[in-house]
């Protein structure tokens, strides 16, 4: 996996969350996105996920002080 991919899924979670999604709304968490046959996928998968989550994390934070 790309260090790229993994920065772009952090800039979707910041927009999310600037547009009053949920961290429940993970895009990620629908398993229709990523087919998971093997651990190598699964590991792609969860990397999106938590790259995701902490975009969106980052500015609910900021957004808190």
């Amino acid at each position: 996996m790309e260090i790229e991919e993994l920065l772009d899924m952090q800039e979707c979670g910041i927009r999310d969350r600037r547009l009053g999604r949920r961290l429940s709304d993970n895009p990620m968490s629908r398993p229709e996105l990523m087919p998971i046959r093997d651990a190598a996928e699964f590991e792609a998968w969860y990397a999106r996920y938590e790259a995701w989550r902490f975009g969106w994390s980052v500015e609910d934070a900021s957004r808190r002080h």
